[in-house]
């Protein structure tokens, strides 16, 4: 078997836990993504937000989006490329992540993943997708570097959300096995 059918890409870091986010700006710098904090911090509505104002990242600049489509991430990405910033971080649920991953993309940035909702099974993946012209795409991009689940933010969100996210890991575990899997998920 050739090698690069063996090869398996992961962000370099994964941090799973309560308290995360407040792990970032040491994250940033460890991990030399950006040692003086120059990164532009992208947030969707609700808790990305709530979130953004905690972080102690002294030269991040906040910005706000509503729709996750191609054209407002064509839009930031453009705006990256006439800044100076060593990388993109996206907080919120899958349209905002699926924006910054596209985002990123387009302006080679690295980007790092803090999530506020588990129902969206694209975390991690090098697949952005969004809204093109009213219809859904899939779009090829660079996987996040570091990605950070803070389960104090994700008990926050709505249970519809929770569940969705217990049932994109159970829809992955069988796809992955091959197997039909009987199960019965309850209410959080």
């Amino acid at each position: 078997m050739p090698l690069l059918t063996r090869v398996v890409g992961t962000p370099l870091t994964i941090d799973i836990g309560a308290g995360t986010v407040a792990g970032l700006a040491p994250l940033l710098a460890d991990r030399r993504i950006s040692s003086g904090g120059h990164v532009a911090v992208v947030v969707g509505p609700g808790l990305g937000e709530e979130i953004a104002a905690t972080l102690q990242l002294e030269n991040a600049e906040i910005r706000h989006t509503e729709g996750g489509g191609v054209e407002e991430a064509t839009k930031l990405a453009r705006e990256l490329r006439e800044g100076f910033y060593d990388a993109l971080v996206g907080i919120g649920g899958g349209r905002t992540i699926d924006l910054a991953k596209y985002a990123a993309s387009l302006s080679g940035l690295p980007m790092v993943a803090v999530a506020t909702s588990l129902a969206h099974d694209g975390i991690a993946s090098p697949v952005a997708s969004l809204e093109d012209h009213g219809r859904k795409g899939s779009y090829g991009v660079q996987m996040p570097i570091a990605v950070m689940v803070d389960l104090d933010y994700v008990r926050r969100s709505d249970p519809a959300l929770r569940r969705g996210g217990v049932g994109d890991v159970i829809s992955n575990l069988s796809a992955i096995a091959g197997d039909s899997i009987s199960l019965r998920v309850r209410p959080m």
